[in-house]
């Protein structure tokens, strides 16, 4: 771990000699705009001078706008690693703090940290936060990392790393919507066979004693007293062991909450929700502001988290009423989802599609850069799979064992799942 240590060390002394801009770059999701706002927090105390940019992916275009920018250091945020044949490109002081399996070695002008290299298991945020610890020498940030780690899902947020008296953690009813969904709302939506209906979930709750409204007002879970919690948790037990194909692990389990936060954002998963919406709505900058704590910014985050839904189920609706739209093989599902699915959105639908199912799953969107490309997978490394077929193809792949993307050119998506399907085929055999 000395490596990684000196690494830190090296990436704090670059920031801190920095006496102009500093630019950065993070990737447009969930965890990166948590680690921009890891990042952001700690320039802003030490009063530095930054600017920040969101992208999809590393380009081209984006390495020339750097070029012409040129900022007097770039840090890159939850993104770079499978980029460093682009990033070796710049001349100028580069730090990268990401995740993603690593492509190429870093030119000598890079402070390229990755947890994987040292066996690991953290997000972009996580990463961003270690160094962000060691700069600040205190854990305030801790709750940004918690909510970027939820927003990847690829990574345990147990870690000893985030323990600080910001976050509360205990095991409880994980219903989602505990500050802000009406308790009812939250049971329709829970997924428990019997009161996975409005008036059923109201019913539910009459039956045990639990008033659904107070002073006129829906109640959440975090309305509850202790006592009505407890009775909450033993009736739904009891109602879910009429079911046996319905697991308690999906309704009980570890609840984070967030002190210093609205209540709409104390819930670690739903403010990852929200910033996923942010991102997914091309308004990082609103998920950023949130981060910052800036509570004007939280009307508007409700507003694109609601169109965030409808664009999502609009686009389940799509899938249903077109379902020439899944390409079936003997080895994997494409969404052929081409102009009528948000490159943005692919991979959401995509991992909302594969919660149902054991086959890999493979997603297409059209962007202005061609064709993106979002995969899932719990039979093979899927990385590997997108990352060999989109080479073949003159585009670039990335991302984990288990759920990875890639862009390739326009045209070349017939090509694509043609190699994708002598891959898997490989694959799968020798399994």
């Amino acid at each position: 771990m000395k490596r990684l240590t000196d690494l830190i060390n090296k990436a704090i002394e670059k920031i801190e000699s920095t006496k102009s801009i500093i630019q950065i770059v993070s990737h447009l999701d969930c965890d990166g705009i948590a680690a921009a706002s890891i990042m952001a927090s700690v320039l802003i105390r030490m009063n530095k001078n930054f600017q920040i940019t969101f992208a999809n992916r590393i380009s081209e275009e984006l390495i020339k706008t750097l070029k012409e920018r040129k900022p007097e250091l770039v840090i890159f945020t939850d993104m770079g690693s499978g980029y460093l044949d682009l990033i070796n490109k710049l001349n100028l002081n580069l730090i990268v703090l990401d995740h993603h399996q690593i492509e190429g070695s870093p030119s000598e002008n890079v402070i390229h940290i990755n947890p994987e290299e040292f066996e690991l298991k953290l997000s972009g945020s996580g990463i961003t936060y270690l160094l962000a610890k060691e700069m600040l020498k205190n854990n305030s940030l801790a709750p940004l990392a918690i909510v970027g780690t939820i927003g990847d899902v690829s990574y345990p947020t147990n870690s000893k790393l985030f323990e600080t008296p910001l976050i509360e953690a205990e095991i409880g009813l994980n219903l989602f919507g505990r500050f802000s969904r009406p308790l009812h709302k939250a049971l329709e939506f829970s997924g428990i066979p019997g009161i996975n209906e409005e008036a059923k979930a109201i019913q539910f709750l009459s039956e045990i004693g639990i008033k659904p409204q107070e002073d006129g007002k829906w109640r959440t879970l975090n309305d509850l007293s202790d006592e009505e919690k407890k009775r909450l948790t033993d009736a739904i037990v009891k109602e879910s062991l009429k079911h046996e194909k319905f697991s308690k692990k999906l309704i009980f389990g570890n609840i984070l909450t967030l002190k210093n936060f609205p209540d709409e954002l104390k819930d670690a998963k739903e403010f990852a929700t929200i910033l996923n919406a942010c991102a997914n709505m091309n308004e990082p900058a609103i998920g950023l502001a949130l981060c910052l704590g800036n509570g004007k910014a939280l009307e508007t985050a409700r507003n694109l988290l609601k169109a965030y839904r409808k664009v999502i189920g609009n686009y389940m609706k799509w899938i249903e009423d077109n379902p020439d739209r899944i390409k079936k093989t003997e080895f994997a599902n494409y969404i052929l989802g081409e102009d009528f699915i948000n490159e943005n959105f692919i991979g959401t639908i995509v991992s909302m599609l594969f919660r149902s199912t054991e086959k890999t799953l493979i997603g297409f969107g059209n962007s202005k850069d061609g064709i993106k490309v979002s995969g899932r997978s719990k039979e093979v490394n899927i990385r590997d799979i997108l990352v060999e077929a989109a080479k073949v193809c003159g585009g670039k792949g990335g991302g984990h064992k288990s759920a990875a993307g890639a862009i390739i050119p326009a045209g070349t998506q017939k090509k694509f799942i043609e190699v994708c399907e002598k891959l898997l085929k490989e694959k799968l055999i020798k399994i």
